[in-house]
């Protein structure tokens, strides 16, 4: 989610709210906007004043980049499936989960894609395990970025997931799992399911080698020793 930024109607009122996304719908063209109490608000785009109209045209022109932003600030290039993923994607903010927008994201060079539900025990006790390595490694590395895609049975059983264990990383956003593939395409029989991958989407060490369960830690053991390896 974009920094929160004051928005203007035809008429002048203001309304302080991060965007979120557009929408088509009967024709029109709606503007979803949060404010701090979490809530989402739906608001026609032609109720906008033009210079924010005009603010959302070159937002999304310029995939989520705030368009004033100096080009020597903006985020290295991003490549196709990171364009694809990033669009999709929530974070934790206190006891809540908000959209991400996308924009301010950076690319990582490895992302680990973490399929866990809150209902599997053994899921429960790898989190911990996986938080204590994000956080750790995270201090020293900063190309690698961690989404958890959840198997949870509701959007609220995955955000209280999320909020209980403070979970620091990305998240797939509940109703985007369906459509989402570049995400949940490399998921597998079982969890919990860590799979590392590259910029490109091309993975490099998954959960399941052949069709034999080896774990999330041997994930998180090859993806240590490429971040040293780079470091080194």
């Amino acid at each position: 989610m974009s920094d929160a930024r004051v928005w203007k109607d035809q008429s002048g009122q203001p309304m302080t709210a991060d965007f979120v996304e557009t929408y088509d719908k009967g024709g029109e063209t709606f503007v979803v906007f949060t404010k701090g109490d979490g809530m989402r608000y739906q608001v026609p785009l032609q109720r906008l004043s033009a210079e924010d109209q005009q603010y959302i045209a070159d937002l999304q022109a310029n995939d989520g980049v705030d368009p004033n932003l100096a080009a020597a600030e903006r985020t290295v290039e991003k490549t196709p499936f990171e364009k694809a993923i990033f669009r999709d994607l929530v974070k934790r903010d206190g006891d809540r989960v908000i959209s991400t927008n996308g924009g301010k994201l950076e690319p990582k060079e490895y992302y680990g894609i973490y399929y866990s539900a809150h209902w599997c025990p053994p899921c429960r006790g790898f989190t911990p395990k996986l938080i204590e390595y994000y956080n750790k490694a995270s201090a020293t590395h900063g190309n690698f970025e961690i989404i958890f895609v959840s198997s949870d049975r509701s959007e609220d059983a995955m955000e209280g997931y999320i909020t209980e264990y403070e979970m620091p990383w990305l998240s797939l956003d509940f109703d985007k799992k369906d459509s989402a593939k570049q995400l949940t395409q490399f998921s597998a029989s079982g969890i919990p399911c860590l799979v590392l991958v590259d910029r490109n989407g091309e993975i490099l060490k998954h959960s399941y080698v052949g069709g034999k369960y080896v774990g999330p830690t041997s994930v998180l053991n090859e993806l240590d020793r490429l971040l040293n390896e780079k470091e080194g």
